[in-house]
């Protein structure tokens, strides 16, 4: 019986890598605060953050961050800067070796900060933020359309009066470009609303997704799939633990938490958190391999749906990224990314019903 020791890891935090930087403007002029994993900084004990990014409207894009044992004074000068909206952060997250290495999770103004107090001993900075602007989201625009404009038009007039970067190949599929042109009004009319409102009535009649990341608005179509996994994940596997005939895939990471989980429109995985998810205009392609999967017992339904009450996997288990939480605290276990993602199935469904493809 041979036996065989696992070498130590010489990273400090289990080789997570972290960065927060708040930049705010208090009456003395600007300042920042910066707190990473590279040393033990006095001013903050503790950083926890949940950031969610969703290839639809609902829900918003939005990230919490906590600062904890933060010093009171500058606490205090955040929050009252942050009233004013003048309080941004930008937080990187992921691991200092490996493919998964530390990137960019979250970056925007701070909607909200508050400051209390958490198990008798511990004094917390929370930062609530938001994609949507409130002058994007709340303030209504009023203007005029002639007949036979187009959804097109309408969405990048608002998007102009909003101040947000036009629709372009960057931030709108080719698809939804062809959709939105090809829908014209009959007659000429007055539109009065907010750009969430329109966008999200326009996407639903194309069949598309729309979502804004806090810099400019996307819409976009859902692909095809027919193209190469953008990443591959698998179970991590001990020294040996994989037979050279059963060879993972060049460029797979490891790092598959659980039992990815099967539902209506494809699967739910959980990985260590990689900051390369996000979701994007071109929607992302992952790859599951040499993991199994806790399906749904469900028999084909008749009727008008290609599949029952849940869309096939594919075999060789790909899927979008529509939906990306990472969430972590750098002084508990939790660093992870939970991902929703939709079976090609279901997406050339959405094509099918719409017509068009991408």
């Amino acid at each position: 019986m041979s036996t065989f020791a696992l070498p130590s890891s010489s990273t400090p935090l289990w080789g997570q890598a972290y960065e927060l930087i708040i930049d705010y403007a208090p009456n003395n002029g600007p300042k920042q605060v910066k707190l990473t994993s590279n040393t033990w900084e006095p001013e903050a004990l503790r950083i926890t953050f949940e950031v969610l990014q969703a290839a639809n409207t609902a829900p918003i894009w939005h990230a919490d961050i906590s600062v904890y044992n933060m010093d009171p004074n500058l606490a205090q000068d955040v929050v009252l800067a942050a009233v004013q909206g003048n309080v941004y952060v930008t937080l990187k997250a992921g691991f200092q070796t490996g493919p998964n290495q530390m990137g960019v999770i979250w970056s925007s103004t701070v909607f909200q900060g508050l400051f209390t107090r958490e198990g008798v001993v511990d004094q917390k900075l929370t930062l609530h933020c938001v994609a949507f602007p409130a002058g994007v989201s709340l303030f209504p625009q009023s203007f005029s359309m002639g007949v036979f404009s187009s959804q097109q038009k309408l969405v990048a007039k608002m998007i102009q009066g909003a101040n947000l970067p036009p629709l372009g190949p960057a931030n709108q599929g080719r698809v939804a470009a062809q959709r939105m042109q090809a829908t014209q009004y009959p007659r000429g009319n007055t539109v009065f609303g907010t750009l969430p409102r329109y966008l999200t009535q326009v996407a639903d009649s194309n069949g598309v997704q729309t979502w804004f990341d806090g810099l400019q608005v996307y819409v976009a179509e859902a692909a095809s799939g027919k193209r190469a996994p953008d990443l591959i994940y698998s179970p991590p596997f001990p020294p040996g633990g994989v037979d050279a005939a059963y060879a993972l895939p060049d460029g797979t990471t490891s790092s598959i938490i659980g039992t990815p989980v099967q539902t209506q429109q494809g699967v739910d995985f959980t990985v260590l958190l990689d900051p390369r998810l996000k979701v994007t205009a071109k929607t992302m392609i992952a790859q599951l391999v040499r993991t199994q999967i806790n399906q749904l017992a469900v028999e084909p339904l008749s009727g008008n749906l290609p599949f029952g009450l849940a869309s096939p996997n594919n075999s060789n288990l790909t899927f979008f990224v529509t939906q990306v939480r990472h969430t972590g605290d750098t002084r508990g276990n939790i660093w992870q990314t939970d991902v929703t993602g939709w079976s090609t199935a279901y997406a050339d469904s959405l094509l099918t019903s719409f017509g068009g493809g991408a």
